[in-house]
């Protein structure tokens, strides 16, 4: 008799988690990353300065923004006008502490982690594009999306501009 309860409120609450799917974040609603830590375990300070935040969902994704973020001008990101957010709660903490982390620290740029993967739950995502969500105040202004290198880095240096190197380079 106990079994049966007890498998009728697993049942239950499983039942109850698949009707109640996570709400993406839409204009108008506000952000918020209390929670989030730079590669250095710097906890985030960008709330007031936020303009832009870029997220992925995938690995190419990942790699096109990175690619773009070393070109741009690094005061963006500095200052928090940027924010760069990736969602690592899904890798095995292991790998995450050992291997990803420290790769992230020859970064010359911050990204903010989202260990749990409450914070970046919400965010709005697209199969294998990059997420790009305008934010002032706080509060959400608009959501594109990107599907490449290409789109983003005319999306960011919109923004931010070059790097002092590439603008010479140009």
């Amino acid at each position: 008799m106990k079994l049966n309860v007890l498998l009728l409120s697993v049942a239950i609450t499983l039942t109850a988690c698949a009707n109640n799917p996570i709400s993406h974040l839409k204009v108008g609603q506000q952000v918020d990353f209390a929670l989030l830590q730079d590669q250095y375990s710097n906890p985030f300070p960008h709330d007031d300065n936020m303009e832009m935040l870029v997220f992925t969902n995938s690995m190419e994704s990942s790699g096109h923004v990175r690619e773009v973020l070393h070109v741009i001008a690094p005061d963006c990101y500095e200052t928090g006008r940027l924010v760069y957010v990736a969602d690592v709660s899904g890798m095995p903490s292991l790998i995450t502490r050992l291997i990803a982390v420290p790769k992230m620290r020859g970064y010359s740029f911050p990204i903010w982690l989202d260990y749990e993967g409450e914070a970046t739950e919400a965010l709005p995502v697209k199969e294998d594009q990059i997420s790009l969500v305008t934010v002032k105040d706080g509060n959400i202004l608009s959501i594109d999306f990107v599907a490449g290198k290409e789109d983003l880095m005319t999306q960011l240096t919109a923004l931010c501009g070059y790097a002092k190197e590439q603008v010479a380079q140009r």
